[in-house]
């Protein structure tokens, strides 16, 4: 017994031995991210099918590090080898067709490539037209192109040379600057548009004869705070030097039926890149990713819940299958698909994400590793039909993945939303979440056609599954419109009403207040209370009479910090669902610290300035004119959180205006307060308002450093306590 069980340890160590490294057990996965950044697992939308190396391809000489992958409508597949400096043109079944590394110019010269890195395969209408092959020919400094002529059944015939395009003249270009065509797209008017990897300028746009128009997409720039300072000292010529510094350049371009151009950049400072993904920006600036129209102008849409950009989280997701790769995503190729949805290839995970025209992120598929479905080196992406082919520059092959019934049913419902045959996408929509329960945009894509059947009420469930706040919100401007015009008369009778009973309250305070003017030792919690009303409309006066004739108390004081708490903890839970979707709750300690720890700060950073500078107020005054400041707080900001229960989205303005007023209305007071409690001059004041909130950033430094200190010295004597006890 004792011989069979070591027998099979030592198989099994054998076994572990000689077992393929991590990256190679690595499964083909499927996923997605929530609104939280959360890994959301997915049915598979397209499956590894197989691998074409350059034997199944039937080649003589065998890639070498393969750069671009191109696919025409009829399937037939181009593939620049710029190592072994040639175009391989493969046929639909994956089967070589033609190699071209020489041709006959335009002299009749025999010519030939030098290391092409980049192919576009241009549709040219008419019978007559055939359609052109623009080979990026990167270290002859020049763009080939032929016309391909075809055979009846779609393959490829031969490529007749047509033109050469040399470098492009113009003052816009850098004295002394290279031209080094990577990659290229051609719009159906027969502009054409250049990567050049030596040009950070934009992207080159020429006419057909190749005649310098200018540049595209120029890609902004965000100097830091010390640059902004430099340049002051800097002469013209520094700074235009600087400046043309700055800018990065694209590395890969796709362009689709509408003349729409899609960029890719990988070279953007990952800390602006992965802030604007963090902030879920909906800028360009920083964007791996951009779509461009003929003027240059980035016109991508950005609306799902995180913009496209690759990898939303830069930390490890501690699951199966998933390695260590930190940072943002490296974009280094985009492929156009069906119905507006376009994929990005990250070249440092090896993974591809996949978007629909508005943005919103599909699925994500695709690892670093060895085992079919993953990849090591990904350099370019295409699709053929409903296949999608990646280019591995490692392994000198292309993988294909096959569209599964999932992403057959997800596709077919995008198609018929861009077809406005709605019926039909609401049922491709059910299928899809039939199969796939935690896809948002299923739930949304139902919600839409519910909203245009005008099933409002139930067309909300699904916008609120989804947590799309601007779909319910349309939902609940119609549901809002019906029932004004229900009950049109009831309105005018509620405003009616409410304003009388706010002028009947006002009413009634002034005439406390008015009673109140006599001199007492002792106020009671309502006459103290009420008096707060006179305060915030008479502030001079009130702080005055606040302070010297004892019209308030502290328990009037503390009423109003708690009626501040609380305005902030209902602003935290009362919100409507389409002004706070992803309601989270509340943290007691967080609204407490929120409201309590700036009060201490200011009183105290006020008393210790003032004390210094013949301030007339004691700590007790300096306090209670505090907590009386703070009235208009809860007076704005409960109503606008009733409000977000009454108003749109698009409303949101008024919600938005009520709460800067309260804001605006306490400093005002605290202004105020602070300059009628210590009798100060105006211009006196300000400078006391600065010093005491440079005050409250001084004490807030010390507390923190004294107990990380205090933190040390008790971790200190416990260590010691902890070593004598064991020792003893």
């Amino acid at each position: 017994m004792k011989k069979a069980l070591r027998a099979i340890l030592l198989i099994i160590c054998i076994a572990a031995l000689l077992a393929p490294s991590a990256s190679a057990l690595v499964p083909y996965l499927t996923y997605t991210y929530d609104i939280d950044g959360n890994y959301v697992e997915s049915p598979h939308a397209y499956v590894p099918d197989r691998i074409v190396d350059s034997g199944d391809m039937g080649l003589n000489m065998a890639l070498s590090e393969p750069t671009d992958l191109v696919a025409d409508e009829n399937g037939n597949l181009y593939i620049a080898d710029p190592n072994n400096h040639r175009i391989v043109i493969l046929n639909p079944d994956y089967t070589v067709n033609s190699v071209y590394s020489r041709f006959l110019n335009d002299q009749g010269v025999p010519d030939s490539f030098d290391k092409p890195r980049g192919i576009f395969v241009k549709k040219n209408k008419g019978e007559d037209t055939n359609d052109e092959i623009f080979v990026c020919d990167t270290e002859n400094n020049r763009i080939v192109v032929f016309e391909k002529i075809t055979n009846e059944d779609g393959t490829v015939s031969s490529l007749e040379f047509n033109r050469i395009m040399g470098q492009p003249q113009s003052t816009a270009f850098p004295e002394g600057a290279t031209y080094k065509p990577i990659a290229c797209a051609v719009d159906t008017a027969g502009r054409i548009y250049v990567v050049s990897s030596t040009t950070n300028q934009g992207i080159i746009s020429m006419d057909a004869d190749g005649k310098f128009l200018g540049f595209l997409g120029a890609q902004k720039t965000a100097p830091s705070a010390w640059q902004i300072f430099w340049r002051m000292f800097q002469t013209r010529e520094q700074r235009e030097q600087l400046q043309s510094l700055v800018p990065t350049e694209y590395n890969n371009i796709d362009i689709d039926e509408s003349g729409f151009i899609y960029a890719t950049i990988s070279s953007l400072d990952e800390e602006k890149m992965a802030s604007a993904i963090a902030s879920k920006s909906t800028e360009g600036d920083f964007a791996p990713v951009k779509k461009l129209n003929a003027e240059g102008t980035d016109v991508m849409l950005r609306t799902g819940f995180w913009p496209p950009s690759g990898e939303v989280t830069v930390v490890q997701y501690q699951g199966v299958g998933h390695e260590a790769n930190t940072g943002v995503s490296m974009i280094i190729d985009v492929a156009l698909g069906q119905a507006g949805t376009w994929t990005l290839a990250d070249g440092e995970r090896q993974r591809f994400y996949t978007y629909d025209s508005k943005g919103n992120l599909l699925f994500i598929f695709g690892d670093n590793g060895q085992q079919l479905g993953n990849n090591r080196s990904v350099s370019s992406i295409c699709y053929q039909g409903e296949k999608f082919l990646v280019l591995d520059r490692m392994a000198n092959a292309f993988t294909i993945y096959k569209r599964t019934e999932y992403g057959k049913s997800l596709m077919a419902a995008i198609q018929n939303v861009e077809d406005r045959k709605y019926d039909q996408a609401e049922s491709d929509w059910r299928k899809v979440l039939d199969k796939n329960s935690n896809f948002d945009e299923a739930y949304i894509g139902i919600a839409d056609s519910l909203y245009r059947a005008g099933n409002y009420e139930e067309a909300q469930k699904y916008y609120k599954a989804a947590y799309d706040s601007d779909g319910y919100s349309k939902c609940y401007a119609k549901m809002r419109k019906a029932w004004i015009e229900d009950y049109i008369i009831l309105i005018p009778i509620v405003i009616v009403v409410l304003a009388v009973l706010i002028t009947k309250f006002f009413g009634y305070a002034a005439k406390e207040n008015v009673k109140g003017q006599v001199m007492k030792d002792k106020r009671t919690f309502k006459e103290a209370a009420l008096y707060g009303c006179h305060v915030i409309f008479h502030p001079f006066d009130g702080f005055w009479d606040l302070k010297h004739e004892k019209r308030g108390n502290f328990k009037a004081g503390i009423f109003f910090v708690a009626l501040t708490i609380g305005a902030y903890i209902y602003n935290d839970i009362g919100k409507s669902f389409w002004f706070d979707p992803h309601n989270k709750g509340i943290s007691i300690v967080g609204e407490l610290t929120g409201v309590l720890v700036p009060f201490a700060l200011w009183v105290i950073s006020n008393w210790c300035l003032t004390t210094l500078f013949e301030g007339e107020g004691s700590f007790k005054d300096i306090c209670l004119a505090t907590c009386y400041a703070l009235i208009p707080l809860p007076l704005m900001m409960i109503p606008s959180t009733i409000l977000t229960h009454i108003l749109t989205l698009e409303e949101g303005a008024i919600i938005s205006l009520l709460v800067g007023i309260g804001y605006v209305w306490t400093g005002m007071l605290l202004f105020f307060g602070v300059m009628v409690t210590h009798d100060y001059s105006f211009s006196k004041n300000i400078l006391t308002v600065l010093g005491t909130l440079v005050g409250m950033v001084i004490i807030m430094f010390l507390v923190l450093l004294f107990s990380g200190l205090f933190g040390k010295i008790v971790s200190f004597f416990v260590n010691i306590y902890t070593e004598l006890s064991l020792r003893v």
